[in-house]
């Protein structure tokens, strides 16, 4: 039975962020836990924790944005693209006559 707790609790370090690290250790040095190793957290490895969280949430929406960005540009460019055939088109048509 302790040894899935031990795995889930591995599991969880390996998620830290840089943020809630710093805060673990800053935690254990102002002796807020007993252990950097410690599953309960104190108050500046939740603080960091949340500023991980957040920045993740940023960073998935300037992803979220760039790729709407593409998008556009490739819809633009797949106009300006149909744009060119009809002018080409046209020309060819026009020597033609």
């Amino acid at each position: 039975m302790r040894v899935p707790t031990i795995l889930a609790a591995l599991a969880l370090i390996g998620c830290d962020g840089p943020r809630e690290n710093a805060g673990e250790q800053a935690d254990f040095v102002a002796g807020e836990v007993n252990s950097e190793d410690t599953l309960r957290s104190g108050p500046a490895e939740e603080l960091g924790e949340k500023e991980d969280r957040a920045d993740q949430t940023r960073e998935r929406a300037a992803d979220a944005r760039a790729d709407e960005l593409e998008a556009a540009a490739d819809q633009k460019r797949e106009a300006a693209d149909q744009e060119v055939d009809a002018l080409e088109n046209e020309a060819k048509r026009v020597r033609s006559q």
